[in-house]
């Protein structure tokens, strides 16, 4: 009987080890196309918490056609509890910890199918995970998507507002316009106590005082691709923060 109670008990430690042994780390290096010890050593680099990585080798082998890098999981996790890690302990029923593990997993939830409305909806377009959590929060769960919707339908109209170029890739504008939205006009209604952006006419009809700022912002994020040749484009500084962003 205890032969048996230690198989089961060493069955489920197999189960939740980060080990390249384990199914699930299997999967999730097929999918990601790493090694499985190219996956255990990105998981505990971005994870270091125990619960966290396991809340990532459950999710991440199911993300449909989203690829949910570890370290795509970790800026979520502290864009929405911040530097605090959820533990072990946090599972127990009753703790204080309960409540955050529990509404981040909800939270988690939205931005995942925010991800899978997006990826089914907007074919040439590929939202980044942390953006979608930026909108998730600041929109909630009841329509998080208009604002992609809103963009899209007033893309040309924004790229004139932020002087990019329209002869640019549909993919390479949305990408663009999302950016803008997400890291700069929603944390900065945030700030002044405006509300969500529920339209883009006070965007699009904003004071030329603000456009510039906009347009002088984006030009040290965004390298004129239109007029530089390869060998200034692959020297220029803000190369790096674009590929961070996935912009390109």
């Amino acid at each position: 009987m205890n032969e048996d109670k230690s198989k089961v008990i060493a069955i489920r430690e197999e189960q939740f080890a980060l080990v390249p042994s384990n199914e699930s780390v299997q999967l999730l290096a097929r999918r990601l196309r790493w090694r499985p010890e190219t996956t255990i050593t990105r998981i505990k680099r971005a994870l270091p918490a125990v619960l966290e990585q396991q809340i990532y080798l459950t999710i991440a082998p199911q993300a449909g056609e989203s690829s949910l890098l570890p370290e795509s999981m970790a800026k979520l996790l502290r864009l929405y509890l911040g530097h605090q890690h959820l533990q072990l302990e946090d599972l127990a029923p009753g703790s204080t910890g309960r409540t955050r593990f529990n509404s981040f997993a909800e939270f988690l939830g939205e931005c995942l199918s925010l991800l899978k409305v997006v990826t089914k909806e907007y074919h040439s377009f590929s939202l980044k995970i942390e953006h979608a959590g930026m909108i998730v929060l600041q929109y909630g769960k009841d329509d998080p998507e208009r604002l992609i919707e809103m963009v899209d339908c007033n893309l040309e109209d924004m790229c004139e507002v932020l002087g990019i170029n329209n002869e640019m890739g549909y993919e390479k504008r949305m990408s663009i316009c999302v950016s803008v939205v997400v890291t700069k006009i929603i944390p900065e209604n945030h700030r002044s106590g405006a509300p969500d952006l529920l339209d883009l006419t006070d965007f699009l009809n904003m004071t030329s005082a603000k456009r510039h700022h906009l347009r002088r912002a984006l030009s040290q994020e965004v390298p004129d691709y239109l007029s530089d040749d390869v060998d200034g484009l692959r020297g220029h500084d803000s190369l790096s923060l674009l590929k961070r962003e996935g912009i390109i």
